[in-house]
């Protein structure tokens, strides 16, 4: 008789776990991200002192109601990288037409404290580069 009460427990366990423990608290997804589709990145540098720099970075969505959603910058310093993640957004349940829509982000480069030297930007896998003919550091005041 335990033995029975015990494997029933342990099916309704299992059959409350498969019911409820897969669903999201926060229901279904309201945006399906993709990584956006870049074509060209150039570099600006301000003529100041210290130097600043952004990355102007152009490229496409495929669908008209996606979007640019976030940009995350990291830096590697050991190869002089930054490195540009540009995400898209498009709603989930909304019917999207297809179609090539144009974008340009401008993206401020964290360049203060660096020194002279060749740098690398890299957003979503296409490549520019700009060179700092000075260390980059504020004076003291």
């Amino acid at each position: 008789m335990k033995t029975r009460r015990f494997g029933l427990s342990l099916v309704l366990l299992l059959f409350s776990v498969i019911l409820f423990g897969c669903r999201s608290s926060d229901g279904p997804a309201e945006f399906l991200y993709r990584e956006a589709d870049v074509k060209t990145v150039r570099i600006q540098l301000t003529e100041s002192f210290p130097v600043g720099a952004s990355a102007v970075v152009q490229g496409t969505v495929s669908e008209a109601c996606a979007q640019v959603d976030e940009i995350r910058q990291d830096y590697i310093s050991s190869t002089s990288t930054f490195v540009l993640t540009l995400t898209t957004r498009r709603p989930v349940e909304e019917p999207c037409i297809q179609g090539v829509t144009p974008f340009e982000a401008i993206v401020p480069l964290a360049v203060e404290r660096l020194h002279a030297g060749v740098y690398t930007v890299v957003a979503n896998g296409v490549t520019a580069s700009f060179r700092l003919e000075v260390d980059n550091m504020a004076p003291i005041r």
